[in-house]
């Protein structure tokens, strides 16, 4: 693919989704592997085009060692030559993993995510890198796990973030100052802001993005843990896509085309569920009768809203059943659902809260 076929294929995703607009400061996610340095080059090229203020964020995991440090000068290296203002930050995730009680995997990815908004502030964007390949890799392990029609849509070309008002120094993005440090002034937390993160490599292939690279003449760092087996997001990209390009070289693109079709389909269902609930909704409650009385494709998705806006998480097919179960028995009753919340009936109506 050439540099202009390239543009212009990013440019279509871009319009499409309404990712960037005039003016835009842009926090772009910087790892130094192939992905994030061809999207730091493709937002370079549209930089003057959209009067873009652009923004390199690196994270260092603290896992790697030298080879870490040796992404970290590489990511610095090449802002400079695009001179582009990088910020680096310096974490422990296995640390913060333990402290957390999560895997290093979900440790770094919060990590990022909350390094990615302190930079980002009221006003910012943030970019990161993910492709092509990576959403049909996301659908791949959501078919595996027994996800619904949401999960069937791989990674959302764009999505809000809602988070604190973060702070950051130089070098350095306090995660959790608690408002004392010098540069915040006390102020960080304060306010809720949303944020977008935007995806403009969503519908390129990884063929895509070495291609332009070598068109640029740009290389770029390979994380040795990529080459493993030990995630399972690796088991899928070095088993199941090779199979998968066999049965049809453009497979991940045909792929991507369906998962764009079902997001619509999704979307549908979604405003329909979020207008269901409207309807039956009684301050807390919800009258069961009103939700009975609708498709069990909109109710489902609907009692699955009710789920993750009280507890934080997307259920389980199971526990949403137990639910339309619950309600179809017409009697006082309650069952467990996520995080330790629970749905119950009382009187011919429903709520859902945390004990």
């Amino acid at each position: 693919m050439s540099h202009s076929d390239f543009l212009e294929k990013a440019t279509t995703s871009i319009e499409r989704y309404h990712m960037l607009s005039h003016g835009d400061t842009v926090i772009v996610g910087l790892s130094g592997g192939a992905d994030s340095t061809a999207l730091l080059y493709l937002l370079n090229d549209l930089k003057m085009e959209y009067n873009l203020t652009l923004i390199a964020a690196h994270l260092n995991h603290g896992i790697r060692g030298a080879e870490a440090d040796r992404d970290e000068r590489f990511c610095k290296e090449l802002c400079k030559k695009l001179g582009i203002q990088i910020y680096a930050f310096h974490i422990d995730i296995p640390s913060l993993a333990k402290e957390r009680g999560v895997s290093e995997e979900v440790a770094g990815r919060d990590a990022r995510y909350e390094f990615f908004t302190g930079l980002a502030g009221e006003r910012g964007k943030i970019a990161t890198a993910h492709n092509a390949q990576d959403s049909v890799e996301t659908l791949m392990l959501n078919l595996c796990r027994g996800t619904g029609l949401r999960g069937l849509t791989g990674i959302p070309p764009v999505r809000t973030i809602a988070h604190p008002v973060g702070c950051h120094g130089d070098e350095i993005v306090d995660l959790d100052c608690g408002g004392e440090c010098a540069t915040c002034k006390g102020n960080c937390g304060a306010n809720i802001v949303d944020t977008l993160v935007i995806r403009p490599l969503i519908e390129c292939t990884r063929e895509d993005i070495e291609e332009y690279l070598s068109s640029k003449s740009q290389d770029f760092v390979t994380d040795s843990t990529n080459l493993e087996d030990d995630y399972t997001r690796n088991r899928v990209r070095h088993n199941i896509i090779p199979e998968l390009l066999k049965v049809n070289e453009n497979a991940i693109g045909n792929i991507t085309r369906c998962l764009d079709t079902i997001r619509d389909d999704s979307a549908f269902i979604e405003r329909a569920a979020d207008e269901l609930l409207s309807s039956a909704r009684h301050g807390d409650t919800y009258d069961v009768r009103t939700l009975q009385a609708a498709d069990k494709a909109i109710l489902t998705r609907a009692i699955s809203m009710l789920i993750h806006d009280a507890c934080g998480t997307y259920p389980e097919k199971v526990h949403i059943m137990k639910v339309i179960d619950m309600m179809n028995v017409g009697r006082t009753d309650q069952v467990q659902v996520p995080s330790g919340a629970f749905a119950r009936v009382e009187k011919g109506k429903l709520f859902i809260k945390l004990k």
